[in-house]
């Protein structure tokens, strides 16, 4: 009796043991995420292949998509802690506001100094890329995709 219970034990602990070392040690999509980011480029994510649309977007399409965005202006983005973003465009203001990631991750929150919020999903986040898509109606070819290169690490508190 008490070796089945000892063996019980060992049959689920370990497995726990192992996934909690696997979940702590992992890369948490917040300490991912820090750092300096470069817009590499706008583009629809969905575009029908037997349409002859352009899928990257000009920058006039790119202003009429996101005239009520915030990043849209900017060239980086700067992740750093506690939840600070700063958007940085060469010769110009930067902008700062706050950022949460929610949803295990998926969800990306862009909170403004006017109060509004913005809202992307995270396609993906990697070392060195991040793929953010929102929606949009403009010509109603619906996602977008924002895709961003890391080009520094470790930025600390700015």
């Amino acid at each position: 009796m008490i070796r089945s219970l000892l063996i019980a034990l060992i049959v689920i602990l370990i497995p726990m043991l192992g996934a909690w070392c696997v979940a702590t040690n992992g890369n948490h999509p917040e300490e991912a995420i820090l750092g300096e980011w470069q817009e590499v480029s706008w583009t629809y994510d969905k575009v029908d292949e037997h349409q002859k649309v352009r899928q990257h977007l000009t920058a006039a399409e790119r202003e009429g998509i996101a005239n009520h965005l915030v990043v849209h202006k900017y060239e980086n983005w700067v992740f750093s802690k506690p939840y600070a973003l700063t958007l940085i465009k060469r010769h110009e203001r930067n902008n700062q506001i706050q950022w949460r990631l929610k949803d295990r991750g998926r969800i990306l929150q862009l909170h403004n100094a006017d109060g509004t919020c913005e809202t992307y999903s995270v396609e993906s986040l990697r070392d060195e890329e991040l793929v953010l898509h929102f929606e949009t109606d403009v010509h109603a070819r619906g996602i977008v995709k924002i895709r961003l290169k890391k080009i520094r690490r470790n930025v600390g508190e700015i």
